[in-house]
């Protein structure tokens, strides 16, 4: 019996056989029916799965699973295989149906019949595969930072920490990098963008975007669609609105940072379509600009001027460009490579295009030249005009009227590295007739002032600014040597060539021949003279400085050639002392300015001068003597000033009574020494209106100055006071019948915004409670004073209508031995940024609390004084303790 079971066992196998081919040929109809659901089934699901991919994508901007990538790619592959055997099963049913059943077709039926069996299974498990609970989920990789080429970063380390901490920073949003052309700008923010290469962070996608002046909105929406792979159904065919609302949908779930390159004007951003409300995950904006003005309209949280490189880094920036093997062919070569850099004034993109050009220069005589061209005639060297001129020249173009542009052309007459103070170039503005529609010069100066400012925040002009207690500097500006170099070209180009002479010496009749086609001549320098046989005409010669020679005259022939000069500056001469009689000749003059020379006497023929608006005589060191009659000739003359605060000199009471019958004259600056002059002023409506700067100076008559209230709102204009060696006891400032008056912004010394008084009697200066725009106080010498503000202020009939020294900037008190107050209690000093105190050994307080002068920034004294003060709380001590210096 034991063979019974295998045969049994085989019997079974061949008959399950069996079955199964009858089963696959027997029910093939039924098997193709449900296939054909099934496929029906399948592919209902791969297009449910697709939509919800899709809107994942495009509204929430995720990325599908690699596993429902692979299934949807799948699905179309076996649906094309269930449609084949489909075509084929019904083919056989066909067949069978025509009553085909031989065994070729049975053979046929079986195989095909087993297909349809295997591909149900497949069909469906891919259909038991798609339900999926997630498609798709955010995009764990971070897309890849684009690296932008940048050239090696030379003397930037510190701007670009300070800068980074911002960015590192989240409650910064906005970054403004500002500064002229060629410093930087674009170099700093590519290493901000290499940066994220190396360090971790959080944000999702940073941008690298190219603004420039012409601003092209679809352009820039390109660089962010491609960045942010916004697909074509959602991008092509569509305005710059549909655009702008597709990358507002792309940013919004995502951190982002965007570096935007060379803004000339404001950006909108949301025309770009970047928008960051309340609500907005976290953002950076990182954007570089010529204007500060730019800045503020972007609403950059911070703003960061990118300056000269300093000298050392510049050298080591001119070196690197030049090449080390040409620095070391001449042992002269190296340090006549410091003498190049330097005339490139830290600018990187002339350090780096001239370096170039000298790469290949190894003669010595090579590099002399350079140096001669770069100080005498920079725009003859070769890439000077090719380069860095057209370079810098945008920020020219792109001034918004012909007054800014002949106004900053106009600062390139002054020398290399000059301090030109403010008021003085406004005044030259004037004199030269760039204002000449407004109806009088304080509407001319405001005017000035507003260039002067525009110059300033489009990085035309640099503040020339001191950080100290000094305010001499800070009412001056200066001009980049590279932008001054390309001014004298531009003002070349435009017909009005600036000729500007340093150290030059004798000055002969050959040279002033070639000055036929110039428009204005500065010449500087203390060996600066003139040698002149006979006239030579300059027709079209309107301007020229003489300053800082040392010459006692000048020559008749050179004033006698000059029929048309409009503006004469002699100022800073300080051995001249003596004008000839021929500058009477100059009809057309219409600004002369003497200042800080030693002038002896005014010729008579100044008289003749009948079109002159602009006369200055300020720091002659005494009096000059002005023969009677001069000065009331000159019917046109709308700014005179004889004010020096300094030296004992007098404006006497002649001089006075001949300003005023002068009927233009708007704006004086005098000084006074004796009673009657005082007095007469006092009297003098007409003066006190025009009265900018004054100075009081060795007055030991006056037992006490009263200045009444008619007086004081008068001199709305006054500016600057300075008072110096006098006796009276104290400032009165009442009507008429000496009755306190009520203060208020109107009842002031409105625009005072200098005081300066050296030893003087008064015992307080309660008075400065009228001088609520005051930025500058030094007080010095002064024995008897024992307060700045009295202590009964507050107390008495005077009423605060203003904060008091609400805008003061800098303190100086020295040696004022029983000064024990400056307020009795604490200020709000909203502008502060510097006191000191020297040899004030009785102020033991100052009135100050923790919130009164955020701003101020040093406060120096001996480390004696500082210890033995007195404070109102610990807070306030420790708020100020890091302020102190020794």
């Amino acid at each position: 019996m034991d063979f019974v079971s295998p045969v049994l066992d085989v019997f079974t196998r061949l008959w399950d056989c069996t079955a199964n081919r009858a089963a696959y040929v027997g029910d093939l109809q039924e098997n193709l029916n449900s296939l054909r659901d099934l496929r029906c089934q399948l592919e209902n699901i791969s297009r449910d799965v697709e939509n919800r991919v899709n809107f994942a994508e495009q509204q929430q901007r995720l990325k599908p699973t690699n596993q429902v990538k692979g299934w949807l790619e799948s699905v179309p592959l076996k649906l094309q295989e269930v449609d084949d055997i489909l075509q084929k099963g019904d083919n056989e049913i066909q067949q069978k149906c025509m009553g085909s059943c031989c065994p070729r077709h049975c053979c046929t039926s079986y195989k095909l019949g087993k297909q349809v069996v295997k591909k149900i299974d497949v069909v469906q498990g891919l259909i038991n595969r798609g339900r999926f609970d997630v498609v798709a989920e955010k995009e764990l990789q971070r897309p890849q930072i684009d690296e932008i080429p940048v050239e090696k970063v030379v003397g930037m380390d510190s701007m670009f920490d300070e800068v980074w901490k911002c960015v590192e920073d989240p409650g910064v949003g906005i970054i403004g990098l500002y500064g002229m052309g060629g410093v930087g700008k674009t170099t700093l923010l590519k290493k901000l963008n290499n940066e994220f290469l190396k360090t971790t962070h959080n944000f999702d996608v940073v941008i690298w975007v190219v603004v420039s002046k012409e601003v092209k909105l679809g352009k820039i929406q390109d660089t962010l669609r491609n960045k942010l792979q916004i697909p074509d159904d959602l991008w092509n065919n569509r305005n710059e609105e549909e655009r702008a609302v597709e990358i507002l949908k792309s940013l919004r779930n995502k951190r982002f940072v965007l570096f935007l390159d060379d803004l000339w004007e404001r950006l909108d951003l949301l025309k770009v379509g970047v928008s960051f409300p309340e609500n907005q995950n976290e953002f950076k904006i990182v954007f570089t600009t010529r204007s500060e003005e730019v800045c503020s309209q972007m609403g950059a949280n911070r703003k960061f001027k990118l300056i000269g490189l300093p000298q050392e880094a510049a050298l080591s920036l001119f070196r690197q460009n030049v090449g080390e093997d040409v620095l070391n062919s001449h042992h002269e070569i190296s340090k006549l490579a410091e003498i190049v850099a330097a005339e490139c004034d830290g600018l990187p993109l002339a350090l780096v295009t001239i370096g170039r050009a000298m790469a290949s220069r190894k003669k010595p005589d090579d590099w002399r030249y350079a140096i001669k061209i770069l100080k005498s005639y920079p725009s003859q060297f070769p890439e000077m005009g090719k380069y860095i001129f057209p370079t810098l020249r945008f920020s020219y173009d792109s001034l918004s009227d012909d007054t800014l542009k002949i106004c900053f052309l106009y600062c390139s007459i002054f020398p290399e590295d000059h301090k030109i103070e403010n008021k003085e170039l406004v005044n030259l503005w004037i004199g030269e007739g760039f204002f000449n529609d407004f109806d009088n010069v304080y509407e001319a100066q405001e005017r000035g002032r507003y260039v002067l400012e525009s110059l300033k925040l489009a990085c035309l002009l640099e503040e020339s600014y001191d950080e100290g207690i000094s305010y001499e500097k800070d009412d001056h500006v200066k001009m980049h040597d590279v932008l001054r170099d390309m001014a004298q070209w531009l003002a070349r180009e435009h017909g009005n060539e600036i000729l500007v002479r340093e150290e030059i010496g004798l000055i002969k009749s050959k040279e002033i021949a070639k000055w036929k086609e110039i428009v204005r001549v500065s010449l500087n320098g203390d060996s600066t003279e003139f040698l002149l046989q006979k006239p030579i005409v300059c027709a079209r010669l309107q301007t020229i400085f003489v300053m800082g020679s040392h010459m006692t005259t000048l020559p008749g022939t050179l004033f006698q050639s000059m029929q048309n000069l409009g503006v004469l500056n002699l100022s800073n001469n300080k051995d001249l002392t003596e004008l000839p009689i021929e500058i009477g000749a100059l009809k057309s003059l219409y600004y002369l300015n003497l200042s800080k020379t030693r002038l002896r006497e005014l010729p008579h023929e100044v008289k003749n001068l009948t079109q002159l608006r602009i006369l200055l005589l300020d720091r002659m060191g005494r009096d000059v003597a002005i023969p009677p009659g001069v000065i009331s000739s000159l019917s046109s003359l709308e700014i005179y000033s004889q004010f020096e605060p300094e030296v004992s000199c007098n404006v006497d009471t002649k001089l006075l009574k001949e300003l005023e019958c002068l009927k233009k004259i708007t704006e004086i600056g005098l000084t006074f020494s004796s009673v009657n002059s005082i007095l007469k002023f006092m009297s003098a409506p007409n003066l006190q209106s025009c009265i900018t700067r004054l100075s009081i100076f060795d007055c030991v008559e006056l037992s006490s100055l009263e200045i009444s209230y008619a007086s004081m709102r008068r001199m709305e204009h006054l500016k600057a006071l300075y008072m110096d060696g006098c006796l009276f006891g104290e400032v009165k400032i009442c009507s008429e019948n000496e009755v306190r008056l009520q203060r208020s912004e109107t009842n002031c010394f409105r625009i005072i915004q200098i005081v300066n008084i050296w030893e003087c009697a008064m015992k307080n200066l309660t008075w400065l409670i009228y001088t609520p725009r005051l930025r500058f106080l030094y007080v010095t010498e002064c024995e008897s004073l024992e307060e700045i503000i009295a202590c009964d202020y507050g107390c008495s009939t005077i009423k605060e209508g203003v904060e008091i020294f609400s805008n003061l900037k800098k303190i100086y008190f020295c040696k004022l031995p029983y000064l024990r107050s400056i307020c009795r209690g604490a200020m709000l000093f909203s502008c502060l940024q510097y006191v000191k105190i020297e040899a004030c050994a009785n102020l033991r307080k100052l009135p100050l609390n923790a919130e009164s002068a955020k701003s101020l920034k040093a406060i120096e004294g001996t480390r004696h004084w500082w210890d033995n003060l007195e404070w109102e709380d610990e807070a306030t001590k420790h708020a100020f303790t890091s302020k102190f210096q020794a």
